[in-house]
């Protein structure tokens, strides 16, 4: 199993309702909002059925605890420390990254917020109404993804 990002590309005019509730559900409400989630057949459809609207790949460890350092936020908006996941968890932030990757852990266990809010990619998306591989930015990208979270973060 792999861990995958999900980042909302596109905004909320004329989207379809069903399209809608699956971002929803996925919790990607607003642009440069970003999820992760894990590669069950159940998100894995979820993913396919808003590729329109998200574009998504698996994330590798050193970009996930970027994210983590950076963009958690804990209830109240505060930021994530050392010393909280020290805490809770027992590890440092790197050895907690390193277990979430290998699913020993979950994020959850941090009871922080599930939607990471990034700023937009430096130098912009490509083209937002193509697919990744027709050279747009929308849908699945592989590993390609930790690129565009590095020009976020």
């Amino acid at each position: 199993m792999k861990r995958i990002a999900a980042v909302r590309v596109r905004g909320t005019v004329k989207v379809r309702r069903d399209i809608e509730d699956t971002l929803t559900m996925l919790n990607l409400t607003k642009p440069h909002h970003t999820v992760i989630v894990d590669d069950r057949p159940t998100y894995k459809g979820m993913l396919d059925k808003a590729k329109d609207y998200i574009t998504y790949g698996e994330i590798e460890e050193p970009v996930l605890e970027a994210l983590l350092r950076k963009w958690a936020r804990l209830e109240g908006d505060l930021r994530l420390t050392d010393e909280y996941v020290k805490e809770v968890t027992g590890q440092t932030i790197p050895e907690f990254t390193l277990s979430v990757m290998n699913f020993e852990k979950e994020l959850d266990e941090l009871s922080i917020k599930k939607v990471f809010r990034l700023h937009p990619p430096r130098k912009g998306y490509k083209n937002c109404k193509h697919a990744y591989s027709q050279g747009g930015a929308l849908g699945y990208r592989g590993s390609d993804i930790n690129a565009l979270l590095k020009r976020m973060i």
